[in-house]
């Protein structure tokens, strides 16, 4: 790095990384015509990926350029980002025309927004991706189309009101690529195996070779676990080929250790006819872009997932924007699918919808929202708990929490001393289940209850809370906390590692095997177990308390919601509304009435060009 750079009083302050200076000062001296400014720009361009922003707005450069200025004077004013395009720079060029592979600028500018060329052409080849799925419809005989879905939905006649599972089956068998969202307990997994039976049955194949992925290995478990269930409740000839095993994305694409690519790619296809991918929130820019690369070219795509829900850890938020490319560009979201579509929902089903009067998105006729929670009861606190904070309504939030819900229980001055007496009231039936070695309960009992945590670090963060519950578990007599791998400590793998096939967000269990060797036991995703010796887990976390980030793609009965008592910019609707979601029956929520306002208050944004590709007239 240059030691005169402009950028170092940034990095000193602690406002850039090395790693951004570092790619700053790199373009800086590559650059023949405006240096110095093209260098910042990547220096803040980066920066902001790290802060899951796939492009920056030229409105938003412009405020970091002022404050980057006021710890570095030495920059001088904010140049017209058009003009260093204009002078024809060999470190940024405009993106007016479709890919062609030709661009190579580590700089480029679309849509007034400013990205590093390597996500830049992974948004434009996810866009190319979807669109090319989303021109496939199949020529179906609706006639027998009918008479499946009727079986299908055999002893649930057509109600007066509208069954959007069964638009979503419909729909979705229609297509070559389909998206249904809906909040927890909408019935997203019950719908999406009566369209893979549905498929099947109308395949002139005589078994469609399925796949079911997820983010996670928590995830995937989950998935496995609701596909068994909703499969006992198909009948027994439309549900004997549907698959009962799920896989991560990671696995089910092929890891090659070492690598950031797969085994599985655009030349070396995925065997699948029909790919399932739940929740999809979860996963990051470069990850769909690759999956979507190693479809053939006629695999079906399904994806499940709530887009309310906190997007991906790492860069984008695809699901977000796939929705809000419907959702968030329409007056009349009712309104949703063309013509077209209409009439063969009527046909089919006898539902009167209301056509789209243009259309808006190049999606829309590919997604459906499902509405109905089949979880909570309409007036149930959890339900209405999320509802407000996905309206962004605090006072409607603050009334619900004061209503005295038997499934709500608000600690509005929390303390810790509270949290560990709630806890020590359910964890003895855990424990018990670990002495005596008996796995499958010990797991049912870990679900039982989860406390979950806004952020890693503080007094109310996951690793002060594990430390703290050690210690009163320790004070009980129920854990020997000076040995690492005690029985009965749960933990959640936080790395990949293909090598010993555990993956980020495995949870384990510490107990001894039949011999008393001291495991590390797993549940795999088709309800057994399988164990490893403590030094050949990768790296993991103590869970007691966990992040809500890590959480996602799990339930459990009763979740203990934990939020600091300080502001932090990690805070979101997101992620209160996933952290709140996560609970099945019951949720104790320990925050401060100005903290839950402050996170209701600041929706989660991030930069992305994908929303604005995906509409209808946009150019390419």
């Amino acid at each position: 790095m240059l030691e005169n750079s402009v950028l170092a009083p940034l990095v000193k302050a602690g406002w850039l990384t090395p790693l951004d200076q570092g790619l700053g000062d790199f373009v800086a001296r590559h650059s023949a015509k405006s240096g110095q400014a093209l260098g910042v720009i990547a220096a803040l361009v980066s920066r902001q990926l790290a802060r899951q922003q796939v492009c920056v707005s030229i409105n938003d450069l412009a405020v970091l350029w002022r404050q980057a200025r006021e710890l570095s004077p030495g920059m001088g004013d904010f140049p017209s980002i058009h003009a260093l395009v204009a002078e024809g720079s060999d470190a940024i060029a405009s993106a007016d025309e479709p890919l062609d592979g030709s661009l190579q600028t580590p700089l480029v500018l679309a849509q007034d927004a400013v990205y590093l060329q390597r996500y830049w052409h992974y948004e434009v080849v996810l866009t190319q991706r979807l669109e090319q799925l989303a021109k496939r419809r199949y020529s179906l005989d609706m006639d027998r189309l009918g008479e499946q879905l009727a079986l299908l939905f055999e002893g649930q006649a057509a109600p007066a009101h509208i069954d959007w599972q069964r638009i979503a089956v419909l729909v979705a068998a229609t297509r070559q690529l389909s998206i249904i969202t809906g909040g927890p307990g909408t019935g997203k997994t019950t719908t999406v195996s009566r369209l893979l039976a549905l498929i099947q049955a109308l395949s002139d194949k005589q078994e469609q070779r399925i796949a079911l992925a997820a983010p996670t290995g928590k995830a995937a478990a989950r998935l496995a676990e609701s596909m068994v269930a909703a499969k006992a409740r198909l009948p027994e000839s439309m549900a004997l080929a549907l698959p009962e095993q799920a896989h991560t994305l990671h696995r089910l694409l092929g890891p090659l250790p070492g690598k950031v690519t797969f085994r599985h790619h655009k030349d070396n296809p995925l065997p699948v006819d029909t790919l399932v991918l739940d929740e999809a929130s979860m996963v990051d820019l470069p990850l769909m872009t690759k999956l979507l690369e190693a479809l053939p070219s006629h695999c079906r795509l399904i994806l499940l997932g709530d887009h309310h829900q906190l997007a991906s850890v790492e860069v984008g938020s695809v699901l977000g924007d796939i929705c809000q490319s419907w959702y968030g560009m329409t007056d009349n979201p009712a309104a949703q699918f063309d013509r077209d579509t209409i009439h063969m929902i009527q046909a089919v089903t006898g539902y009167h919808l209301e056509a789209a009067r243009k259309p808006v998105s190049l999606l829309q006729n590919h997604l459906v929202r499902l509405h109905k929670s089949h979880r909570f009861d309409a007036d149930s606190g959890i339900s209405q708990l999320a509802q407000a904070v996905n309206d962004g309504q605090f006072e409607t939030l603050s009334q619900v929490l004061t209503q005295n819900h038997d499934d709500i229980h608000w600690y509005s001055n929390p303390q810790v001393k509270q949290l560990l007496e709630l806890l020590g009231e359910v964890y003895p039936d855990y424990f018990r289940a670990c002495q005596r070695r008996d796995i499958r309960t010990a797991f049912q009992a870990l679900s039982q209850i989860q406390v979950l945590c806004a952020t890693r670090k503080g007094p109310w963060g996951m690793e002060q809370l594990n430390l703290l519950i050690e210690q009163h578990l320790a004070k009980q007599g129920w854990i020997k906390p000076q040995q690492d791998f005690y029985t009965g400590r749960p933990v959640m793998v936080t790395q990949n590692n293909y090598r010993l096939n555990r993956f980020n967000g495995d949870v384990g269990i510490v107990m001894p095997d039949e011999d008393g060797l001291i495991k590390v036991w797993f549940q795999r995703a088709d309800g057994g177990f399988e164990n490893a010796l403590p030094s050949r887990v990768p790296a993991h976390d103590t869970l007691y308390a966990m992040t809500i980030h890590k959480s996602q793609g799990s339930e459990f009965s009763h979740a203990v919601l934990c939020l600091p008592k300080s502001p932090s910019p990690i805070l979101s609707r997101e992620l209160l509304y996933t952290g709140i979601t996560r609970a099945r029956d019951k949720m104790s929520l320990f925050a401060g009435q100005g903290i839950l306002q402050a996170a209701v208050d600041q929706p989660c944004q991030r930069g992305s060009g994908l929303t604005i590709r995906l509409a209808v007239n946009h150019p390419g």
